[in-house]
């Protein structure tokens, strides 16, 4: 009976854990990236600001050509930063070369939030 409910309970921790991975920033900025490159608006509304979205509608090929030129590199390390509702995700590439991102909550869910300061 207790390896029962102790297995129980690891299956749920793991499925908890899973939770929080998918409504992470990490993986907030991952799917951005996603969406942006396959210039998916109705999709890039889920994971980006209404303000981000209005800005990669208004600039959507430099943002495109900017998000596959990110994706063909080789990511070193992917850190985030979270202030109960904010956070910034910080993108390594193996070249050295950082791609900042900072977030908000909206909910539960974590959505990219693009300034006109951001340097595509």
């Amino acid at each position: 009976m207790k390896k029962r409910f102790f297995a129980g309970a690891l299956v749920v921790a793991a499925l908890m854990a899973g939770c929080s991975l998918i409504n992470s920033p990490k993986a907030a900025v991952r799917k951005f990236g996603k969406v942006v490159e396959k210039n998916d608006m109705k999709a890039l509304e889920k994971v980006a600001t209404r303000e981000t979205v209005e800005l990669v509608a208004s600039f959507s090929p430099k943002i495109q050509r900017y998000m596959t030129s990110m994706s063909r590199k080789k990511v070193k390390t992917i850190t985030q930063e979270v202030d109960v509702n904010t956070a910034v995700v910080i993108v390594t590439f193996d070249d050295g070369e950082e791609e900042h991102f900072d977030l908000i909550k909206d909910g539960k869910e974590w959505k990219v939030d693009i300034s006109m300061d951001f340097d595509f």
